[in-house]
């Protein structure tokens, strides 16, 4: 008998050491310090053309140009909170001519914010030319990214081979950006 209580006892005075022991006081104040930074990312542009596209009419078409709508850029969520873009262009040919992919991002008012070109190869066998250019965004480039409301893609086959209505391969290019975002809450 006296076996069990001591054995109560000690089972009591262990399970009130550890309820104790486990305990602590909770900062709530750790709160504010809590700094989230996920990175979005989202498809910008796609474009897939055959070589017959850049033929029309009997006449080689050397340049052609598209743009898209991109005011999600100068949005008050984007402009309070991101803090790095990076803008990751894909580009494949297979066309046996070379040519260049210019960008250029506009504001409002149409004025080029920021620009640059990428430049793919020509495929002599039809075979795919990939290349990967990306433009970071930071600072200055950033905030000339945050203005611009539109962006304009000009797609220019350089001097080589003539194009004609039979010409074998393809133009492909696909885009997409990853923004750096700081959900820093501040009290």
């Amino acid at each position: 008998m006296i076996k069990r209580i001591l054995f109560k006892i000690c089972l009591g005075f262990t399970l009130s050491s550890l309820l104790f022991a486990c305990t602590e006081e909770i900062d709530f104040d750790q709160a504010e310090d809590l700094v989230i930074k996920p990175v979005v990312s989202a498809s910008l542009a796609y474009f897939d053309e055959p070589a017959t596209q850049f033929f029309v009419a009997g006449t080689e078409v050397t340049s052609v140009q598209d743009f898209v709508s991109v005011e999600f850029f100068n949005n008050e969520f984007v402009v309070d909170n991101v803090e790095k873009a990076e803008l990751v262009f894909e580009t494949k040919n297979t066309i046996n001519r070379t040519f260049e992919l210019q960008i250029d991002f506009l504001d409002a008012s149409g004025r080029v914010q920021h620009s640059f070109i990428v430049r793919e190869d020509a495929s002599g066998d039809n075979a795919d030319e990939i290349s990967t250019h990306t433009e970071v965004f930071e600072n200055g480039t950033l905030n000339a990214l945050k203005r611009t409301t539109q962006m304009v893609f000009t797609l220019r086959m350089l001097p080589g081979e003539p194009l004609t209505a039979n010409t074998p391969g393809r133009v492909e290019y696909k885009s997409y950006a990853a923004f750096y975002l700081n959900l820093n809450q501040e009290g």
